[in-house]
């Protein structure tokens, strides 16, 4: 997984089940020991955290110390970058979003809400080109996705009293998401930014998230870039220690709720926490 996703699709040639029940993960900054390498796949390097975790971690996501060589091991190094080490699990014919080849290796996100690593070689039918490029905000966006929201809400009837267009936030996304146990991404094509979502705490509610303000330009719609958002915001959850994912909706987004369902959220008769949005009258859940 990189910071800048670009994406295509693709489909699974064959089913596959995760090789490892427990994969290593870690964020950036965390100290590895690098045990031994692997002839098969020269992109990977088996790593040991801190706190016992381990497995395979590819070369560009850590730093040696200095003096150390992968070539006398054990060797001491540090985490330039978030790492997850998860693997997708597949069945035979499924559509896929995926990421550029790493090692042979491509971080994917599933229809059902899923997202991480597929053997370039389980994958067929792969795109030439990326359809859209997904990566974190940044305080640039803010005017882009403020547009976003306000220009999208109105078009289903979502501008009233009791809708998040009205959030003080909507103006200062990057901000309102830099917080702790909350992340925001944005989705751009040919470099402009069209759409967005993200996740944050569901007030009054311990250990669960809310997904939150996920809207779409026309220009992005149809692309496979709701599956892969909901699927990247799903991913970050879990990754902050959520057990449970909950999302506000309303009659007649039907095309979204849709979404939602694939990707594994159930409805639920009535809303939790306390978001103010009023205005929404259709809720969902899905647990982690």
């Amino acid at each position: 997984m990189q910071s800048n996703e670009r994406l295509r699709a693709a489909v699974a040639y064959a089913g596959r089940r995760p090789t490892y029940e427990h994969p290593i993960a870690f964020h950036a900054g965390t100290a590895l020991t690098i045990t031994r390498n692997d002839d098969e796949w020269p992109d990977f390097h088996w790593g040991v955290t801190p706190e016992g975790g381990e497995g395979w971690v590819l070369r560009h996501a850590f730093e040696l110390g200095e003096g150390q060589s992968l070539d006398a091991l054990p060797a001491s190094a540090v985490a330039i970058a978030d790492y997850d080490a998860r693997e997708l699990a597949l069945t035979p014919g499924e559509r896929l979003l995926v990421g550029d080849d790493q090692g042979g290796w491509r971080w994917c996100y599933s229809a059902k809400g899923d997202a991480g690593w597929v053997r370039k070689a389980d994958l067929s039918q792969i795109e030439d080109a990326a359809r859209f490029v997904m990566r974190p905000m940044r305080s640039t966006d803010d005017a882009a996705v403020a547009d976003i929201i306000r220009s999208v809400m109105p078009e289903f009837g979502a501008d009233g009293p009791g809708f998040a267009i009205h959030d003080a936030e909507v103006a200062a996304m990057h901000a309102a998401y830099a917080r702790s146990g909350a992340a925001y991404f944005v989705v751009e094509v040919a470099g402009t930014v069209l759409g967005g979502g993200g996740i944050a705490p569901l007030d009054g509610v311990e250990g669960v998230c809310e997904l939150r303000k996920m809207y779409f330009k026309p220009g992005l719609r149809g692309l496979g870039a709701g599956t892969a958002l909901i699927a990247r915001c799903l991913h970050a959850a879990r990754r902050l220690g959520y057990r449970q994912c909950y999302l506000e909706t309303l009659t007649g987004m039907d095309a979204a709720q849709a979404l939602y369902e694939r990707a594994g959220f159930q409805r639920i008769t009535q809303a939790m926490g306390a978001t103010g949005h009023f205005g929404c009258n259709r809720f969902y859940l899905r647990a982690l």
